[in-house]
């Protein structure tokens, strides 16, 4: 096999996204992903890096955790000097990593050391950060702690959401892996060990973290409902009906705080320091609607 072989380690779609860029420059040799899953009417349905090994005639295998994916490495003995992985969701233990020449590098979407841990794109968005990018990384049995082979920054607009923010960043990945890995194979790069004076962490975001508390202030409740869109996404309770927003904006306008208000034709909802103003948001098994559509229909839960 040539050096300019890889195996892929993925699942979901920013790790489609790097495999299609890097089956451009490199061999795959062999995909691994995580088990099928079945979809609510019992479709079995496989990864989208599945499917794409699939379609490309590109070995792959579904280990469904660390033990098959560590007697997988061990059994199939790839020739590749190289792994990599991105938005794989199962921990690689340190004798898959031992097993290549090369070890595994890894793409993390943040400027490392800030926010380590499982959720740096939307910890950028809550803390209000400028600038974030992607780091492309040895990887070692701590999590997000190796070394750092390559950078690049990203300035973030004020507006933007998690998805949008995350195929910024997912675009950066595709021009700046194959570059990065050429040059780590060819050893032309030095890795640069992270600064642990300055590591952050991101912390795993859970359903219950959607709820707007309005003791929060109304800038950070907005990039809340930004970083949230998706999942779990950021909800309020009125008389026992639970209520999505999916777009606001910050206003200096004093409502009540934790109610739903409005004032001048426009919807509120008070907070600490002012309130936001919500443009669209979507009852509980209701369809989406903005804000207007709320007012007029909605009325018992103003």
């Amino acid at each position: 096999m040539s050096s300019l072989s890889l195996v892929f380690f993925g699942t979901g779609q920013t790790s489609l996204d790097a495999l299609i860029a890097l089956s451009n420059e490199f061999t795959i040799e062999s995909v691994i992903t995580k088990p099928d899953t079945k979809t609510s009417s019992g479709k079995v349905q496989p990864t989208l890096v599945a499917q794409w090994a699939h379609d490309n005639s590109v070995p792959y295998y579904k280990p469904k955790d660390k033990a098959e994916l560590s007697t997988l490495v061990a059994q199939k003995k790839f020739s590749s000097p190289v792994g990599v992985v991105l938005d794989y969701g199962i921990i690689i233990p340190e004798d898959v990593i031992d097993y290549f020449e090369y070890e595994i590098i890894n793409s993390h979407f943040s400027l490392l050391p800030q926010y380590r841990g499982a959720d740096p794109i939307r910890a950028a968005i809550l803390g209000g950060d400028k600038t974030t990018g992607v780091t492309i990384m040895q990887i070692v049995p701590e999590l997000d702690a190796g070394a750092i082979l390559s950078w690049n920054e990203y300035t973030i607009p004020p507006s933007i959401t998690e998805p949008d923010l995350r195929v910024a960043l997912s675009e950066i990945n595709c021009a700046i892996l194959p570059e990065t890995l050429k040059l780590y194979l060819a050893q032309e790069l030095t890795p640069i060990a992270q600064d642990v004076s300055a590591i952050t962490h991101s912390k795993k975001v859970k359903k219950e973290n959607g709820l707007l508390d309005p003791s929060e202030t109304a800038v950070n409740l907005e990039r809340q409902v930004r970083a949230y869109i998706t999942w779990p996404k950021s909800y309020i309770v009125a008389q026992n009906t639970q209520i999505v927003i999916t777009q606001a904006l910050v206003s200096s306008e004093k409502m009540p705080q934790g109610k739903l208000s409005v004032s001048n034709k426009k919807l509120y909802f008070g907070c600490k320091n002012g309130s936001l103003e919500i443009f669209e948001l979507q009852p509980a098994s209701k369809k989406s609607m903005d804000a207007q559509g709320f007012i007029n229909g909605y009325k018992n839960l103003l």
